[in-house]
């Protein structure tokens, strides 16, 4: 039997928490050659243990193994590292999904597929954004919240920390750590997936294994938009600068500023379509925080006044 942890990072989110351990509960297997057993690691990040009351009350009813981590010093990077100290010696994978998703009854099985098919040391899935029913039309039209789709079981050079199956034998070979540097800034995936690439991870794609993303009214305003696109370009430049090299560095400074004029260029898209014109706003947006991470500035995304408020770190397409 196959023993795999899942690490489910929390912040003051009570009901989706309850969710996302129910839909583990639910899992199921649909090959006794890949029959598993799983253990929840929930790592709650904030000082006041907000956590402990849903855990209690879920395991009160439910026979999965659960363990509860009290990391009280916040950063998404911090209690990253935290829940995969707390993955048992025996676990030969580990996955993480976040407290705002839920997985399907079949989603460790089909990660599970694709990893004994091609043998990856890590397989992502995708994250299908629900939305509100006030949710705007446009705004779902523009697909700005769509994550990666790629052809199942493709080659991949990046990774994401929100639907992701990984090694931990490799993981543990390599002394892998998210960097903490990034906790305020967002991003600390992107690098440590990066890295992993770099060190020889292989990473394929499982389009059977999609998890399910609550979409929030906080995030449907523009304003929010605006700063997760420009955070995400500023993130590059960020990692480059933290693990990188100048050339490196350079290449982003003229692939940004190609971006800027990029976006400027489709922007007359506004008029007539909601996904392009979506597109030429991302292009602006992230290529001036690439620029800007270049020359020093990082943006503070997960600063302690905004920690409350949003905890996601999600890349979107």
């Amino acid at each position: 039997m196959i023993h795999i942890a899942v690490v489910v990072i929390t912040f003051r989110r009570p009901q989706g928490l309850l969710r996302v351990l129910e839909g583990l509960h639910r899992q199921q297997c649909h090959d006794p050659s890949r029959n598993f057993r799983l253990t929840a690691i929930v790592v709650d990040n904030d000082k006041e243990c907000s956590a402990t009351a849903s855990v209690e009350q879920f395991k009160s009813g439910s026979s999965l193994a659960v363990r509860y981590i009290s990391e009280p010093a916040q950063g998404i990077p911090i209690a990253r590292n935290a829940g995969m100290d707390a993955v048992p010696d025996d676990a030969e994978f580990f996955c993480f999904i976040d407290d705002d998703e839920w997985p399907g009854d079949t989603w460790i099985d089909e990660l599970l597929k694709t990893q004994r098919t091609t043998a990856a040391d890590c397989v992502l899935g995708a994250v299908i954004p629900v939305y509100p029913e006030s949710a705007p039309r446009w705004l779902i039209s523009s697909r700005i919240f769509d994550s990666w789709h790629f052809p199942d079981q493709a080659l991949l050079t990046q990774a994401a920390s929100n639907n992701v199956l990984i090694s931990h034998a490799f993981v543990r070979q390599t002394q892998l750590r998210f960097d903490e540097r990034m906790r305020m800034s967002g991003g600390s995936d992107f690098l440590f997936f990066r890295q992993a690439f770099e060190r020889g991870m292989h990473i394929v794609w499982s389009e059977g294994a999609p998890v399910y993303e609550e979409v929030p009214m906080s995030r449907l305003k523009l304003r929010w938009i605006i700063q997760r696109q420009y955070r995400l370009g500023n993130t590059f430049s960020v990692s480059e600068r933290l693990a990188g090299t100048r050339v490196g560095l350079a290449m982003l400074v003229i692939k940004g500023f190609i971006r800027v004029g990029l976006g400027v260029v489709m922007l007359p898209a506004l008029l007539f379509s909601a996904y392009f014109g979506m597109r030429a706003i991302i292009h602006v947006l992230r290529g001036a925080g690439t620029i800007a991470g270049a020359f020093g500035h990082i943006h503070q995304e997960y600063s302690p006044a905004g920690v409350a408020l949003d905890r996601s770190d999600k890349p979107s397409k």
